[in-house]
């Protein structure tokens, strides 16, 4: 009897270790099969997240290419003949409250800057033309114009807007290289490519608020690897109180200002009133650089204003969500003492959360290297 009872004892503590085994076992499984599904949803969730920076990094490379191939002509019909569109609406001035006294006394040193140029060939000088056929331009599966060195057609001009800020009494505007260099993005470069062509800046002006006259603008340096440039203007940039560059870098939180040209001409003369675009609009042969002088001429050209917040800094980038679009290139991004921060240089289509300044520090690099340079070349 007692053998038996011992038997069965020790039988039950077997089942019971067995049991406890297939426990333990069945719980490590389970955590294994938990852990494999939240890794499988971590990297489900991480390739959501890469496929997103891609595209917006695509974005940012498609819009660096297109910013400064836009033709302000098509804009101007655009605006005299139907109005403002809603993308530049978006952009509006916050020239009230606090900051009012800021923007009035900054603005008058924000310049547009207007190029046109041409695409020549080196060893012939001929000039790229349009293609016509039966007297009409033909467009390339990609919308723009098919060119070519031979033919009767018009020649091609470029043209291409921006926006710089004065930062010395010598006239020095600090402004984007491909505001200064346009013909490195897009169709012109494309067309470089093809034929072999070089620029031929036929005109490179800027205006400031308050002056009825352009001022000629030349190319006094750019950055090597930061889409940088210095203009050195003449006659109004002469006179205009320098802009304040700022020693300390902002922080993630603060309110920026943002200053320029955005959509070139097309949101200045949206601005302006009726009677002054229907007056453009009789000209037959009216172009941007005639809209643009009757803008001065008529007091009208001033910066567009939005206000945002900083995001995210980091060596090379100030990323914030004011509001711009092209022909912002240049401006400058501001504290709400007025001190430039970064030089807006890009935004990303159809994210506005996420719109890129050059830091100013660069800038200041850039117009110090170009300073000891220039005084190199002065020595005897």
């Amino acid at each position: 009897m007692r053998t038996s009872t011992r038997a069965d004892c020790a039988a039950r503590r077997h089942l019971r270790r067995a049991l406890w085994v297939v426990l333990c076992v069945a719980a490590v499984l389970a955590g294994m099969g938990v852990q494999s599904l939240y890794t499988a949803d971590l990297a489900e969730r991480l390739a959501q997240a890469q496929a997103r920076v891609n595209d917006l990094d695509q974005n940012l490379q498609t819009l660096r290419a297109q910013a400064s191939t836009h033709d302000d002509v098509e804009s101007l019909r655009s605006v005299m003949g139907h109005g403002f569109d809603g993308t530049a609406a978006r952009v509006s001035a916050v020239e009230s409250g606090s900051v009012a006294p800021v923007v009035s006394r900054v603005a008058k040193s924000v310049a547009l800057i207007q190029a046109r140029y041409v695409l020549i060939d080196p060893p012939t000088g001929r000039p790229l033309r349009l293609v016509l056929v039966k007297g009409k331009p033909q467009m390339g599966a990609d919308n723009e114009p098919r060119l070519t060195l031979s033919g009767q057609g018009p020649i091609y001009m470029f043209r291409s807007t921006g926006t710089a800020f004065v930062v010395d009494a010598q006239g020095t505007l600090v402004t984007n290289r491909h505001v200064a260099l346009p013909w490195e993005q897009g169709v012109a470069m494309q067309a470089m490519q093809s034929f072999g062509v070089r620029p031929m800046v036929l005109e490179l002006r800027g205006f400031l608020p308050g002056t009825v006259e352009p001022f000629a603008v030349s190319v006094a340096g750019v950055s090597a690897t930061h889409d940088l440039a210095l203009l050195r203007g003449s006659g109004a940039a002469l006179t205009a109180e320098p802009l304040t560059m700022s020693t300390l870098p902002p922080s993630p939180g603060d309110a920026v200002l943002v200053l320029g040209y955005p959509t070139g001409l097309t949101a200045l003369i949206a601005r302006a009133d009726k009677r002054f675009v229907s007056g453009l609009r009789q000209q037959a042969d009216m172009n941007d650089q005639k809209a643009a002088d009757a803008l001065a001429q008529a007091g009208l050209i001033q910066p567009l204003v939005s206000r945002g917040i900083v995001a995210q800094v980091s060596a090379a980038a100030v990323v914030h969500d004011a509001q711009t679009t092209f022909g912002g290139s240049g401006g400058p991004v501001l504290n709400l003492r007025g001190e430039v921060l970064a030089i807006n240089r890009a935004i990303l289509a159809g994210f506005g959360g996420a719109n890129m300044g050059v830091p100013v520090g660069m800038a200041s690099e850039l117009m110090q290297a170009e300073s000891e340079a220039r005084k190199k070349a002065e020595q005897p």
